[in-house]
């Protein structure tokens, strides 16, 4: 992937992850920030979790309370993977989310 390719492709990734965190009920009261490619999300708690962009390397990173985990885009499997686990980044959110708030969250994405 080139640098302009992942650059957009994360961007959008972005984009598309707050607007589905947004569109989650139980979610709606927390604070939720995109700058610069790093998206944050601030709970109650003062706890947060921290997605951004690592250009290079061309990967998303995932801090949360389920510790770090960098995801690179899987060409064969059309979405971005943890590189150790080989967990989707949106089964991950998922999770980090659901442990956060203790209710089931589900995202539609299949990024």
């Amino acid at each position: 992937m080139t640098e302009t390719s992942f650059a957009v492709r994360a961007a959008q990734l972005l984009d598309e992850i707050l607007e589905q965190l947004e569109a989650v009920d139980a979610l709606e009261d927390l604070e939720m920030d995109l700058v610069d490619g790093v998206l944050t999300v601030t709970f109650d708690d003062g706890g947060k979790i921290i997605i951004n962009r690592q250009e290079a390397t061309e990967q998303i990173w995932v801090a949360s309370p389920l510790g770090p985990a960098h995801f690179g885009f899987d060409d064969a499997q059309g979405c971005w993977v943890d590189d150790r686990s080989g967990e989707t980044l949106v089964r991950t959110l998922e999770r980090a989310f659901s442990e956060k708030m203790r209710e089931e969250i589900e995202l539609e994405g299949g990024f």
